[in-house]
């Protein structure tokens, strides 16, 4: 029996946070689990919520709640310095706006793990994933999609994961959703400190997944579903979000080791997105879009593996 490790990021959500631990207090048949809960901090939690989030922890037969308060923000960075404070095997990253309205999550959740050693990770879906007929010939066709939910599309978004909710059975994937997915310890040894994830960690666990696939297989279990209360986004960081969204994904392209057709893919969708907010007049997120294509077109950036070369190991996980 694996014991778990919860990392839960946030950064001034109270409410959305308090929601998510009770759900994770909530939790059954876990008699022989230890679950040892870490807040990683971008925020100000004040002290007498924290000591209800320990005491809603302690209900658990094994629980055990961690603090710890960041300096700089950024979710990649959050990720990161989370890895050597947690000290179980398996390690389940939720979004601090997720529910686990299913008391027996974490019991389906080992017993997955349980089927096949090389399992390295195990996904999760978010309620209400669906899209039409239409929506999804649209997404291939302008590759943010793939026509198997298992893999990304040929620019590397994640769009095939509006599928998920027609699957019946456990699948093989090349990437989960952030908001639901775990991993075991060894899996994420490779985690690098990559410089143009210090804010918008656009497209993050799709870094991670791809991370952990060097060392076993990743699955979906449709049946470890969870409520997500996703919030809005903020309309005047739209046009940072768009240009992080290129940024970030030409170098999951990079770190894919892609071809030529692939970030001629990226350079499609970018300008169908743009397309896109410009007919709706969201001329913010355009700019941002445009700046992304320039970006990905500029022949002076600094490549991905030139970067990495010169970078000394990370195997503080």
């Amino acid at each position: 029996m694996s014991d778990v490790s919860i990392i839960i990021c946030t950064r001034n959500r109270i409410a959305d946070l308090t929601r998510c631990i009770r759900s994770i207090a909530a939790q059954q048949d876990i008699n022989y689990t230890a679950i040892e809960l870490l807040i990683v901090d971008d925020g100000d939690i004040p002290a007498h919520k924290l000591e209800e989030y320990r005491e809603m922890i302690s209900r658990l037969p094994n629980g055990e709640l961690k603090y710890y308060k960041k300096e700089q923000p950024g979710l990649w960075l959050s990720r990161h310095q989370a890895l050597p404070i947690v000290n179980n095997d398996i390690m389940l990253f939720l979004d601090d706006d997720a529910e686990l309205d299913d008391r027996l999550y974490i019991r389906r959740l080992l017993d997955v793990y349980g089927q096949d050693k090389e399992i390295v990770g195990v996904g999760g879906v978010a309620k209400g994933l669906s899209t039409s007929r239409a929506g999804k010939l649209l997404g291939v066709l302008t590759c943010q999609m793939s026509s198997s939910p298992g893999k990304l599309s040929p620019s590397s978004l994640a769009g095939s994961l509006m599928q998920w909710g027609e699957m019946k059975s456990v699948f093989p994937t090349e990437f989960f959703h952030g908001c639901n997915m775990s991993f075991r310890r060894y899996a994420l040894c490779d985690m690098q400190l990559y410089p143009w994830m210090t804010s918008y960690a656009i497209a993050e666990d799709l870094y991670i997944c791809h991370l952990a696939s060097r060392y076993g297989k990743l699955v979906i279990d449709p049946k470890l579903k969870i409520t997500h209360h996703e919030s809005p986004s903020s309309r005047d960081k739209a046009g940072k979000v768009a240009k992080a969204t290129a940024v970030n994904h030409y170098y999951l392209l990079q770190l894919r080791k892609a071809g030529l057709w692939n970030y001629i893919a990226l350079l499609w969708t970018l300008s169908y997105l743009m397309l896109k907010q410009a007919f709706k007049r969201n001329f913010n997120t355009v700019a941002g879009y445009a700046q992304g294509v320039l970006f990905v077109l500029n022949p002076r950036k600094q490549k991905y593996l030139e970067y990495t070369a010169s970078l000394p190991r990370d195997r503080g996980a």
